[in-house]
């Protein structure tokens, strides 16, 4: 199993207008850092993960007062594929007081679903329709889609209400990462995102599953820009390893 090892955080962005292949070529010439991450996807069971965001829209970043910065937010650790796995795993016991996954192994989806549904509790987080602390990143991080600026603000208000625990834990690498990952969510109001920009690699091939805005990515097919995520030839959608 193998995957790409960081998050990237866009602190402001504008979205690009006027999209046919033959801009976006150009748009990309004249952009050396443009890529396929900057157009937005979301899951087709949860589209509000993009929300504040157009989805399928191609979003480049706003120059600040020392130009365009973007985040590369690394996540392995000397590329040890499953500690931030582990890292996952140890923040779900941490915010629900010790609780964990049963079974596997499991495919990268069905994990990622069991994960985020040990932290849903509709009585106690009516105000998100049962969706607990994390719950968005624990689903949908390492999955290929965008995090618009609600999702990051909830990501951010989570980190901030469960930091003196993560301190008190006293496991340093935890901690480490957990702060880490809080800088990543922790952007600017307005319109911010964060992306997963690359694919899972299953025997030296790219693999990914169905996302609303593919159409865009298609788009950049047409301009003959390589994708990252690209679907197999003959049209299917591979299978993540076992985790």
């Amino acid at each position: 199993m193998s995957f790409p090892a960081y998050f990237v955080s866009w602190p402001t962005v504008e979205k690009i207008e006027g999209l046919n292949p033959e801009q976006i070529k150009e748009y990309l010439k004249r952009n050396f850092a443009s890529r396929e991450d900057q157009v937005v996807v979301a899951p087709p069971d949860y589209p509000q993960l993009a929300e504040g965001l157009e989805i399928g829209a191609l979003y480049d970043l706003v120059s600040g007062p020392d130009g365009p910065h973007s985040c590369m937010n690394h996540l392995s650790s000397y590329y040890e594929d499953n500690h931030y796995i582990e890292w996952c795993e140890k923040l779900v016991s941490l915010v629900t007081k010790g609780k964990k996954l049963k079974g596997g192994p499991y495919r990268m989806v069905d994990w990622s679903n069991a994960l985020s549904e040990l932290v849903q509790d509709r009585d106690k987080y009516p105000d998100t329709e049962g969706r607990g602390p994390f719950w968005e990143l624990l689903r949908y991080g390492l999955r290929g889609m965008t995090f618009g600026p609600v999702a990051c603000r909830k990501l951010a208000a989570d980190f901030e209400k469960w930091e003196s625990d993560a301190c008190a834990s006293r496991d340093f690498y935890f901690l480490q990462m957990y702060l880490h990952l809080q800088r990543c969510f922790n952007l600017p109001d307005g319109t911010c995102m964060v992306t997963y920009p690359e694919p899972w690699y299953e025997d030296d091939k790219p693999f990914t599953e169905p996302k609303l805005g593919m159409e865009t990515l298609k788009l950049l097919e047409a301009a003959e820009i390589p994708r990252y995520n690209s679907e197999e030839s003959d049209g299917s959608v591979r299978e993540y390893d076992d985790i």
